[in-house]
């Protein structure tokens, strides 16, 4: 089984169509929602899909047919040293302790390993330090 991790958006018109749905029922595809944001403008979900490679890629052509922006995640948050002010900020929302302190010098260590790119460190960084990596 392959597992992949996509960030999709969706125009206004799409936000009220049953897209995952579709891609668990037509594509037999496991899907793991990280995160997800509907708003006026559209909409945006990432998740992370697992099944036989040639499903997902076949999942991937439904979605471009549909009008759906995706795109992949190789690399999923990354952490800009040169912004980030370690004021702790993103450590209590990582749900899966990406963000650790290193003691005793109370600097905020990132660890990509563990990182599941739900984005909320992104949101939580008063100083844009960290932000999704394409």
């Amino acid at each position: 089984m392959a597992k992949r991790k996509f960030l999709l958006g969706f125009s206004p018109d799409l936000v009220n169509e049953a897209i995952v749905y579709r891609l668990v029922k037509d594509y037999d595809l496991k899907i793991n929602i990280l995160r997800a944001e509907v708003r006026e403008q559209g909409g945006r979900l990432l998740m992370e899909v697992e099944g036989k490679a040639g499903n997902i890629k076949e999942a991937v052509r439904y979605l471009n047919e549909a009008r759906v922006e995706v795109q992949e995640l190789a690399t999923y948050v990354e952490k800009n040293e040169e912004r980030c002010t370690h004021c702790g900020m993103c450590l209590s929302i990582c749900p899966v302790e990406a963000l650790t302190v290193e003691r005793p010098s109370w600097r905020v260590r990132y660890d990509a390993e563990r990182c599941i790119a739900c984005g909320m460190c992104i949101d939580a960084c008063p100083p844009g330090a960290m932000k999704f990596r394409l």
